[in-house]
C-alpha cells in the first residue's frame, strides 16, 4: 500500500456487465459476470524512460504490487477483494499510472418483490466499499462521465432483461462508497402461457357446469372433474411460482381464489340438483322463491304482481343457475381485472 499522506488517492473506476447468471427469488440473490476498470496514479511507480532504454510501460503480475481492496460487503458467496488470487495483469505507466482490470462472478444480496409475478421488476444494489482504508486516504471517482455500467461485452439472458445499470459514489462517510444499481425484468411469455393463461382458463370454465341440463347427470361430475383438474394443476404451477411470502404474489392469491371459487360452484351445483329432484315445492325457502318470481319476471316481461306468479321446482333451479352462472363469471371478471391492473400499472 502507498505510504499514508494527507494527499487523498483517488481511484477511477467502471464496471462492464458481462451477463445476468441467475435470481433466485428465495434465497434473494442474483449472480452476475462483471469486470472493473480501476485507475490510479501511484507516485513511487514513476521513472524516466530514458533512463531505462526508453521502456514507457510495464506489464505486471498482481502479487508484485498494492492493489487497492474494493471489496462487495453484500456479497453473500464469500468476502475477499475484487481480482484476489486470481491474475488480472497490471499495466503501469512511466507516469505512474496504473491500470488494472479484474473480472469475477458476483454474488450478491438483493431485497426481492415477486408480488406481480411474472411481470415483476427486480432492483439489486452491489455495495463497493475500499474495505480497511477509510478517507481521505481512498476517494472514489466515475471513469465514464455518464455514470452508467458499460454494456459492450454484455451476452443477454433468456429469463432476464437487464433495464438498467448506473453508479452512485458517496464520498461523506468514512469510508468512500460505490453503489452499483441493476434493474432487471423478467421475462413473462413462458410463465404467462403455463401458469398464467391456464389458471384463468380453468377459471372461465368451471361456471359452464350450470349450462348442463341437471337431467344429463352430468352437471356434478364436470364440476368434480374441473375442481380436481384444476388442484392437480395448481400443484405442478406452484413449483413455478416463487415461495416466498413477504410480499406474497398476487398470482399464488389469485390461485386461492378460484380454486375456492370452484368449491363453491361444486356447493352450488349440488343445490341445484337438490332442489330439481325436490318432491314438496311448497318448502322452497321463501327468499329463494321471491327471487325466483323476479327472475321469471324478467324472462318473460310479465307485468303481474310477483306475489301472483307461480314457482315450480324448475323455476327455482333456472333462477339458481342464472345466480351462480352470471355471478361466477362477474367474480372472475374482477379477479382477471383487478390482477392485470396491478401487475401491469
Amino acid at each position: 500500500m502507498p505510504t499514508p499522506s494527507t494527499e487523498t488517492m483517488n481511484i477511477q473506476i467502471g464496471i462492464f456487465i458481462i451477463s445476468i447468471n441467475y435470481f433466485r427469488e428465495v434465497e434473494e440473490s442474483l449472480s452476475l459476470t462483471g469486470s472493473f476498470v480501476l485507475l490510479w496514479h501511484d507516485p513511487r511507480l514513476k521513472w524516466n524512460p530514458s533512463s531505462y532504454s526508453n521502456i514507457s510501460l510495464l506489464i505486471l503480475d498482481p502479487m508484485n504490487i498494492w492493489l487497492p481492496p474494493l471489496v462487495i460487503i453484500n456479497r453473500v458467496d464469500k468476502f475477499e477483494s475484487i481480482g484476489d488470487g486470481k491474475k488480472f495483469y497490471i499495466t503501469v505507466w512511466s507516469s505512474g499510472l496504473v491500470a488494472y482490470s479484474p473480472g469475477d462472478v458476483l454474488d450478491v444480496k438483493c431485497i426481492t418483490d415477486i408480488s406481480k409475478f411474472p411481470f415483476d421488476r427486480q432492483t439489486c444494489t452491489l455495495h463497493f466499499i475500499p474495505y480497511g482504508i477509510p478517507m481521505p486516504y481512498i476517494s472514489l471517482k466515475h471513469l465514464f462521465k455518464e455514470d452508467q455500467c458499460q454494456f459492450d461485452y454484455y451476452t443477454p439472458n433468456s429469463d432476464w432483461t437487464l433495464e438498467e445499470c448506473s453508479q452512485i459514489i458517496n464520498n461523506a462517510t468514512d469510508h468512500s462508497n460505490l453503489y452499483v444499481i441493476v434493474q432487471i425484468k423478467r421475462q413473462p411469455l413462458y410463465y404467462t402461457l403455463m401458469v398464467v393463461f391456464p389458471t384463468f382458463l380453468f377459471g372461465f370454465l368451471n361456471p359452464l357446469v350450470f349450462i348442463v341440463p341437471v337431467e344429463t347427470g352430468e352437471r356434478i361430475g364436470l364440476a368434480i372433474t374441473l375442481l380436481l383438474s384444476y388442484a392437480i394443476f395448481l400443484t405442478l404451477a406452484s413449483a413455478s411460482v416463487p415461495a416466498t411470502s413477504n410480499p406474497m404474489c398476487a398470482l399464488l392469491i389469485v390461485m386461492i381464489i378460484i380454486i375456492t371459487v370452484s368449491g363453491i360452484i361444486l356447493y352450488g351445483t349440488t343445490i341445484t340438483i337438490k332442489y330439481h329432484y325436490k318432491k314438496k315445492p311448497d318448502i322452497i325457502w321463501p327468499p329463494l322463491k321471491g327471487f325466483a318470481r323476479w327472475t321469471m319476471k324478467r324472462k318473460c316481461c310479465c307485468v303481474k304482481s310477483a306475489e301472483k306468479v307461480p314457482v315450480t321446482q324448475d323455476e327455482v333451479v333456472y333462477a339458481l343457475d342464472s345466480l351462480f352462472f352470471y355471478g361466477s363469471y362477474v367474480m372472475m371478471i374482477l379477479i382477471g381485472f383487478g390482477y392485470f391492473l396491478y401487475v401491469l400499472i
